[in-house]
């Protein structure tokens, strides 16, 4: 039972906290989470980034009239950054496909070729 109170109010605290933060310090905080992390996550990290990502920005376009411009400066920044990094990331992995990709050409090259070598050789 014990455990349950504190569970609740670890939750109500967790809720308070977000709402008194502002926006900006929150989503600047998630882009630097992902920016010391992401080189060791796996699509699933990811994905929760994006989903925590999308309600913040959810957040900020619909209360985008309520910030001063000081802070609509820094949540753009943080999403610049962030997307950066996404781009970043991607960047990343294509380079993995591409290097993958290179170390089989040799084998590609001959199979393409071995397709116009005469197979009638009786």
């Amino acid at each position: 039972m014990n455990r349950i109170k504190i569970l609740i109010v670890i939750a109500a605290s967790a809720v308070l906290i977000s709402c008194t933060t502002p926006l900006s310090s929150r989503i600047a905080a998630h882009v630097d989470k992902v920016e010391n992390s992401y080189k060791e996550w796996d699509t699933e990290d990811w994905a929760m980034s994006k989903k925590e990502y999308k309600a913040l920005l959810k957040e900020y376009k619909e209360n985008y009239n309520s910030f001063s411009a000081e802070e609509k400066a820094e949540i753009n920044k943080a999403i610049g950054r962030y997307n950066g990094l996404l781009v970043k990331e991607g960047l990343e992995d294509v380079g993995g496909v591409l290097e993958d990709f290179g170390q089989r050409i040799p084998s590609l090259i001959e199979g393409f070729v071995s397709a116009f070598e005469d197979n009638d050789k009786n």
